[in-house]
């Protein structure tokens, strides 16, 4: 009955605000980072297995004052970059696909589980608090995150947000790319609520899988060679209602830059 009432009120509160007539830009300012423990790097020969910390969020006030001045947004996707001086071994890391994901994770195979963190989305008069569950894709393809509302949230949510691994080329400046597309339920929880992902911590651990004698680091490095690490997080954004995952109004580009020694 609780979550009944809030959702009464969000929509209540909704159909007193116009949808948005046009696109709008995102006046909050991005931020993102990342750590990497241990900052000592590995070899190519002998790469150090590392717990690796993805972290993005706005300024609740920005947040705050853009909803109330009726630019309500969501990110819809976005890019990250990974520096060349890592490698990882998905590929032969136990595997579950997105759909098994999604219908029940506790289906997925031992091992399959890489991840873990949680995301807070901040809406009109909604504040939505996520958990968030990493999961291997089969084949080195990339990851699933599994997104699930804690039990105190206002709306009820259980989705998943796919991530495409890709791995670049001698000539790129940097060694991998991360792709993901937000889907709708996520973007628009209620109706005519758009949610901003006001902050989201991502944390990949330590971990190895063992093939015969040898053990393979899920994630390492392999170098150091300018004293950090350096990478890229994008993130797409819309403005538009009814919300449409595909219309991107607006974007920001926040470098990365990890210390790291020899």
């Amino acid at each position: 009955m609780r979550r009944i009432a809030l959702i009464l009120a969000v929509v209540a509160a909704v159909a007193a605000v116009p949808a948005s007539a046009s696109a709008a830009l995102v006046t909050a300012i991005q931020k993102a980072g990342a750590t990497v423990s241990p900052n000592k790097a590995g070899t190519k020969k002998k790469p150090q297995a590392v717990k690796l910390t993805l972290k993005s969020s706005f300024d609740p006030a920005e947040v705050t004052r853009q909803i109330d001045e009726g630019n309500q947004f969501a990110m819809t996707g976005g890019t990250i970059l990974l520096p060349k001086e890592g490698t990882e071994n998905s590929k032969r890391f136990p595997g579950c696909e997105p759909t098994t994901v999604f219908r029940n994770e506790k289906q997925c195979p031992k091992g399959s589980r890489v991840g873990s963190g949680k995301a807070t989305g901040v809406g009109l008069n909604l504040v939505e608090p996520v958990t968030l569950t990493l999961f291997n894709r089969p084949g080195g393809k990339g990851v699933t995150v599994l997104v699930v509302s804690v039990p105190s949230a206002p709306v009820e949510l259980r989705d998943i947000i796919v991530v495409d691994l890709k791995k670049l080329g001698p000539a790129d400046q940097y060694g991998y790319r991360l792709d993901f597309s937000v889907p709708t339920p996520l973007l628009q929880p209620v109706a005519g609520v758009l949610a901003a992902v006001q902050s989201l911590d991502l944390t990949i651990p330590v971990q190895y899988v063992k093939k015969g004698k040898k053990k393979y680091p899920y994630v390492a490095t392999t170098g150091c060679a300018a004293g950090s690490w350096t990478g890229e997080f994008t993130a797409n954004y819309t403005t538009t209602l009814p919300v449409d995952p595909t219309q991107i109004d607006s974007s920001q580009t926040v470098k990365l830059s990890v210390p790291c020694r020899k």
